[in-house]
Protein backbone atom coordinates (compact mmCIF):
# COMPACT_ATOMS: atom_id res chain seq x y z
CA UNK A 1 0.00 0.00 0.00
CA UNK A 2 1.33 3.24 -0.97
CA UNK A 3 1.81 5.51 2.28
CA UNK A 4 2.81 8.73 0.05
CA UNK A 5 1.95 9.65 -3.19
CA UNK A 6 3.08 13.08 -4.69
CA UNK A 7 2.12 14.03 -8.47
CA UNK A 8 3.41 17.18 -10.55
CA UNK A 9 4.90 18.46 -7.16
CA UNK A 10 6.25 21.72 -7.17
CA UNK A 11 7.70 24.61 -4.99
CA UNK A 12 9.69 27.59 -5.54
CA UNK A 13 11.31 30.34 -3.35
CA UNK A 14 10.97 33.33 -5.13
CA UNK A 15 12.83 32.92 -8.27
CA UNK A 16 14.69 29.73 -7.26
CA UNK A 17 12.82 26.55 -8.25
CA UNK A 18 13.31 23.89 -5.90
CA UNK A 19 11.17 21.61 -6.71
CA UNK A 20 9.55 21.14 -10.12
CA UNK A 21 6.97 18.44 -10.97
CA UNK A 22 8.10 15.83 -8.93
CA UNK A 23 6.47 12.57 -9.24
CA UNK A 24 7.06 9.40 -6.02
CA UNK A 25 4.89 7.01 -4.91
CA UNK A 26 6.75 5.78 -1.19
CA UNK A 27 5.43 1.90 -0.63
CA UNK A 28 4.86 0.44 2.80
CA UNK A 29 7.13 -2.17 4.12
CA UNK A 30 10.63 -0.80 2.46
CA UNK A 31 13.72 1.22 3.09
CA UNK A 32 13.89 3.69 0.05
CA UNK A 33 16.86 6.00 -0.54
CA UNK A 34 15.97 9.74 -2.30
CA UNK A 35 19.10 10.47 -3.07
CA UNK A 36 20.68 13.35 -5.40
CA UNK A 37 23.16 16.03 -4.91
CA UNK A 38 23.12 19.16 -3.06
CA UNK A 39 20.02 21.58 -4.06
CA UNK A 40 18.32 18.59 -5.74
CA UNK A 41 15.36 19.40 -3.93
CA UNK A 42 15.49 16.74 -1.10
CA UNK A 43 14.95 18.73 1.98
CA UNK A 44 11.81 20.87 -0.33
CA UNK A 45 10.52 17.55 -0.71
CA UNK A 46 10.05 16.23 2.61
CA UNK A 47 9.07 19.39 4.27
CA UNK A 48 6.15 19.28 1.57
CA UNK A 49 5.26 15.12 2.73
CA UNK A 50 5.60 16.09 6.36
CA UNK A 51 3.30 19.22 5.92
CA UNK A 52 5.52 21.80 6.89
CA UNK A 53 5.58 23.62 3.28
CA UNK A 54 2.50 23.81 1.42
CA UNK A 55 2.87 23.19 -2.75
CA UNK A 56 2.99 25.89 -5.34
CA UNK A 57 1.23 23.10 -7.62
CA UNK A 58 0.62 19.69 -8.05
CA UNK A 59 -0.52 17.66 -4.55
CA UNK A 60 0.91 15.07 -2.01
CA UNK A 61 -0.88 12.65 -0.12
CA UNK A 62 0.17 10.94 3.04
CA UNK A 63 -1.75 7.95 4.36
CA UNK A 64 -4.30 9.21 1.77
CA UNK A 65 -4.44 12.70 3.65
CA UNK A 66 -3.18 16.28 2.43
CA UNK A 67 -0.49 17.01 5.21
CA UNK A 68 -0.47 20.36 4.98
CA UNK A 69 -1.36 21.71 8.69
CA UNK A 70 -2.40 18.10 9.67
CA UNK A 71 -1.47 17.02 13.19
CA UNK A 72 -3.03 13.84 12.68
CA UNK A 73 -0.43 12.56 9.75
CA UNK A 74 2.34 13.57 11.86
CA UNK A 75 1.40 11.58 14.51
CA UNK A 76 1.87 8.87 12.30
CA UNK A 77 5.39 9.84 11.10
CA UNK A 78 8.63 9.99 13.19
CA UNK A 79 11.20 12.72 11.49
CA UNK A 80 14.98 12.52 11.87
CA UNK A 81 16.84 15.49 10.82
CA UNK A 82 20.81 16.28 9.82
CA UNK A 83 21.64 18.26 12.75
CA UNK A 84 19.64 16.60 15.91
CA UNK A 85 18.27 19.45 18.70
CA UNK A 86 17.23 18.21 21.99
CA UNK A 87 17.70 20.44 25.47
CA UNK A 88 21.02 20.00 26.11
CA UNK A 89 20.67 19.18 29.98
CA UNK A 90 18.20 17.26 29.99
CA UNK A 91 18.98 13.50 30.45
CA UNK A 92 18.14 10.92 27.76
CA UNK A 93 15.60 9.01 30.04
CA UNK A 94 13.77 11.64 31.51
CA UNK A 95 13.10 13.60 27.94
CA UNK A 96 12.10 10.14 26.47
CA UNK A 97 9.43 10.24 29.06
CA UNK A 98 8.28 14.01 28.84
CA UNK A 99 8.07 12.67 25.05
CA UNK A 100 5.74 10.08 25.77
CA UNK A 101 3.20 12.14 27.90
CA UNK A 102 3.08 14.20 24.80
CA UNK A 103 2.20 11.53 22.43
CA UNK A 104 0.11 9.82 25.38
CA UNK A 105 1.47 6.77 25.42
CA UNK A 106 3.21 4.88 28.32
CA UNK A 107 6.26 6.10 30.07
CA UNK A 108 7.96 2.83 29.91
CA UNK A 109 8.12 3.14 25.96
CA UNK A 110 11.02 5.59 26.95
CA UNK A 111 12.89 3.18 27.68
CA UNK A 112 11.73 0.45 25.28
CA UNK A 113 13.21 3.08 22.22
CA UNK A 114 16.61 3.45 23.94
CA UNK A 115 17.12 -0.52 24.23
CA UNK A 116 15.49 -0.59 20.11
CA UNK A 117 19.06 1.37 19.66
CA UNK A 118 21.27 0.05 21.99
CA UNK A 119 21.27 4.10 24.52
CA UNK A 120 20.11 2.10 27.46
CA UNK A 121 23.35 2.18 29.22
CA UNK A 122 23.25 6.05 28.26
CA UNK A 123 19.69 6.11 30.04
CA UNK A 124 20.97 8.63 32.93
CA UNK A 125 23.33 10.76 30.31
CA UNK A 126 22.93 14.13 29.43
CA UNK A 127 22.04 14.71 26.13
CA UNK A 128 25.02 17.16 25.73
CA UNK A 129 27.30 14.08 27.05
CA UNK A 130 26.36 12.08 24.05
CA UNK A 131 28.91 11.78 21.08
CA UNK A 132 27.46 12.50 17.30
CA UNK A 133 26.80 9.27 16.27
CA UNK A 134 24.77 8.57 19.79
CA UNK A 135 22.66 11.72 19.33
CA UNK A 136 21.60 10.28 15.99
CA UNK A 137 20.73 6.89 17.33
CA UNK A 138 19.07 9.20 19.90
CA UNK A 139 17.58 11.03 17.28
CA UNK A 140 16.02 8.24 16.22
CA UNK A 141 14.48 6.40 19.47
CA UNK A 142 12.60 9.96 19.91
CA UNK A 143 11.28 9.26 16.41
CA UNK A 144 10.00 5.94 17.57
CA UNK A 145 8.10 6.84 20.37
CA UNK A 146 4.77 6.72 19.43
CA UNK A 147 5.21 3.54 17.01
CA UNK A 148 4.92 5.66 13.51
CA UNK A 149 4.59 3.87 10.33
CA UNK A 150 6.74 5.56 8.44
CA UNK A 151 10.31 7.40 9.62
CA UNK A 152 11.62 10.06 7.03
CA UNK A 153 15.32 10.59 7.72
CA UNK A 154 17.09 13.65 5.72
CA UNK A 155 20.60 13.58 5.79
CA UNK A 156 20.94 11.83 9.35
CA UNK A 157 24.66 10.97 8.56
CA UNK A 158 25.78 13.66 6.63
CA UNK A 159 27.95 15.05 9.86
CA UNK A 160 29.13 11.56 10.85
CA UNK A 161 32.62 10.03 10.36
CA UNK A 162 32.23 6.40 8.50
CA UNK A 163 32.45 4.09 11.21
CA UNK A 164 29.39 5.86 12.66
CA UNK A 165 27.65 6.02 9.28
CA UNK A 166 27.71 2.51 9.18
CA UNK A 167 26.55 1.45 12.14
CA UNK A 168 23.62 4.11 11.96
CA UNK A 169 22.50 2.32 8.94
CA UNK A 170 22.93 -0.81 10.30
CA UNK A 171 20.66 0.38 13.17
CA UNK A 172 18.13 1.58 10.18
CA UNK A 173 18.24 -1.98 8.77
CA UNK A 174 17.96 -3.83 12.38
CA UNK A 175 14.74 -1.49 13.12
CA UNK A 176 13.41 -2.06 9.35
CA UNK A 177 13.18 -5.93 10.05
CA UNK A 178 12.49 -6.27 13.45
CA UNK A 179 10.04 -3.29 14.13
CA UNK A 180 8.46 -3.35 10.52
CA UNK A 181 9.32 0.50 10.31
CA UNK A 182 8.98 2.21 6.28
CA UNK A 183 12.07 4.17 6.24
CA UNK A 184 12.47 6.60 3.54
CA UNK A 185 16.20 8.09 3.52
CA UNK A 186 17.68 11.28 1.72
CA UNK A 187 21.46 11.35 1.30
CA UNK A 188 23.70 12.82 -0.73
CA UNK A 189 26.53 10.58 0.91
CA UNK A 190 25.67 6.96 -1.47
CA UNK A 191 28.23 4.55 -1.12
CA UNK A 192 26.62 3.48 2.01
CA UNK A 193 22.96 3.30 1.06
CA UNK A 194 22.88 0.39 -1.17
CA UNK A 195 23.26 -1.92 1.86
CA UNK A 196 20.06 -0.68 3.86
CA UNK A 197 18.05 0.36 0.46
CA UNK A 198 15.82 -1.78 -1.58
CA UNK A 199 14.35 0.80 -3.78
CA UNK A 200 15.59 3.86 -4.47
CA UNK A 201 14.72 7.44 -6.13
CA UNK A 202 16.84 9.58 -7.97
CA UNK A 203 16.14 13.08 -7.35
CA UNK A 204 17.77 16.07 -9.77
CA UNK A 205 16.84 19.31 -10.70
CA UNK A 206 13.59 19.44 -8.74
CA UNK A 207 11.90 15.96 -10.14
CA UNK A 208 12.30 12.21 -9.59
CA UNK A 209 14.20 11.27 -12.57
CA UNK A 210 14.46 7.37 -11.69
CA UNK A 211 12.28 5.54 -9.12
CA UNK A 212 12.16 1.87 -8.56
CA UNK A 213 13.47 -1.16 -6.93
CA UNK A 214 17.40 -1.24 -6.73
CA UNK A 215 17.52 -4.56 -9.07
CA UNK A 216 15.00 -2.74 -11.40
CA UNK A 217 17.58 0.24 -11.64
CA UNK A 218 20.60 -2.19 -12.11
CA UNK A 219 18.93 -3.89 -14.66
CA UNK A 220 17.82 -0.96 -16.70
CA UNK A 221 21.13 1.31 -16.41
CA UNK A 222 23.56 -1.17 -15.30
CA UNK A 223 23.79 -3.42 -18.56
CA UNK A 224 27.80 -3.34 -19.65
CA UNK A 225 28.80 -3.07 -16.17
CA UNK A 226 30.74 -5.20 -14.16
CA UNK A 227 31.26 -5.08 -10.42
CA UNK A 228 34.40 -6.24 -9.04
CA UNK A 229 34.58 -6.64 -4.99
CA UNK A 230 38.24 -6.40 -3.66
CA UNK A 231 39.91 -5.94 -0.70
CA UNK A 232 42.55 -3.75 -2.69
CA UNK A 233 40.60 -1.82 -5.23
CA UNK A 234 42.86 0.85 -5.82
CA UNK A 235 45.97 -1.52 -7.07
CA UNK A 236 43.88 -3.49 -9.04
CA UNK A 237 42.36 -0.57 -10.64
CA UNK A 238 45.60 0.59 -11.63
CA UNK A 239 46.04 -2.26 -13.57
CA UNK A 240 42.63 -3.09 -15.11
CA UNK A 241 42.33 0.49 -16.80
CA UNK A 242 45.12 -0.59 -19.26
CA UNK A 243 43.17 -3.20 -20.51
CA UNK A 244 42.02 -1.71 -23.89
CA UNK A 245 38.46 -2.98 -23.81
CA UNK A 246 37.80 -0.86 -20.82
CA UNK A 247 35.61 1.80 -20.88
CA UNK A 248 35.26 3.65 -17.86
CA UNK A 249 36.53 2.80 -14.28
CA UNK A 250 35.57 3.99 -10.86
CA UNK A 251 36.69 2.53 -7.43
CA UNK A 252 34.92 3.12 -4.06
CA UNK A 253 36.11 1.80 -0.62
CA UNK A 254 34.30 -2.09 -1.46
CA UNK A 255 35.48 -2.28 -5.46
CA UNK A 256 35.57 -1.54 -8.91
CA UNK A 257 33.14 -0.62 -11.48
CA UNK A 258 34.02 -1.15 -14.64
CA UNK A 259 32.27 -0.46 -18.11
CA UNK A 260 33.65 -2.90 -21.16
CA UNK A 261 33.58 -2.33 -24.40
CA UNK A 262 30.21 -4.70 -25.15
CA UNK A 263 30.86 -7.98 -25.63
CA UNK A 264 34.08 -8.50 -23.20
CA UNK A 265 32.41 -8.98 -19.79
CA UNK A 266 33.60 -12.77 -20.26
CA UNK A 267 37.32 -11.36 -21.00
CA UNK A 268 36.85 -9.43 -17.99
CA UNK A 269 36.07 -12.33 -16.16
CA UNK A 270 39.45 -14.31 -16.90
CA UNK A 271 42.01 -10.83 -17.02
CA UNK A 272 40.36 -9.62 -13.18
CA UNK A 273 42.06 -12.29 -11.20
CA UNK A 274 45.37 -12.78 -13.31
CA UNK A 275 45.78 -9.30 -12.32
CA UNK A 276 44.57 -9.25 -8.96
CA UNK A 277 47.14 -11.93 -8.10
CA UNK A 278 50.03 -9.29 -9.24
CA UNK A 279 49.06 -6.66 -7.45
CA UNK A 280 48.42 -9.46 -4.87
CA UNK A 281 45.04 -8.10 -4.13
CA UNK A 282 41.74 -10.79 -2.83
CA UNK A 283 38.83 -11.10 -5.63
CA UNK A 284 35.81 -11.33 -3.11
CA UNK A 285 33.65 -11.42 -6.15
CA UNK A 286 32.87 -10.55 -9.33
CA UNK A 287 29.19 -9.50 -11.43
CA UNK A 288 27.67 -8.22 -14.01
CA UNK A 289 25.21 -5.98 -14.83
CA UNK A 290 26.31 -4.38 -11.15
CA UNK A 291 27.44 -1.01 -10.48
CA UNK A 292 28.28 1.17 -7.34
CA UNK A 293 25.01 3.33 -6.30
CA UNK A 294 27.48 6.38 -7.41
CA UNK A 295 27.63 5.09 -10.82
CA UNK A 296 23.89 4.13 -10.91
CA UNK A 297 23.30 7.33 -10.12
CA UNK A 298 25.12 8.96 -12.75
CA UNK A 299 24.07 6.03 -15.30
CA UNK A 300 20.28 6.89 -14.11
CA UNK A 301 20.81 10.33 -14.61
CA UNK A 302 22.98 10.27 -18.02
CA UNK A 303 20.07 8.35 -19.40
CA UNK A 304 17.45 11.34 -18.53
CA UNK A 305 19.58 13.76 -20.06
CA UNK A 306 19.66 12.33 -23.77
CA UNK A 307 15.94 11.59 -23.89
Amino acid sequence: MPLVVAEDLAKSYGKVVAVDGLDLTLDEGFVTGLIGPNGAGKTTTIKMILGLLKPDRGYVKVFGQDPWDNTAIRSLIGVIYEKAFFPPHQKTLDYLKRVCRVFGVLESRSLEVLELVNLQEASDRSIKALSAGMLQKFAIAHALIHKPKLVIADEMTANLDPQARSALLDLVLQLHKTEKVTFLLSSHILPELSRVCDSMAIINEGKVWAYGKLTELYEKYAIGIVRISTDNPEALASEIKKLNYIEKLETDFKGISVRVIEGKEEKLYEDAPKLARKVKAKILGIETGSASLEELYRLAVGAKEKE
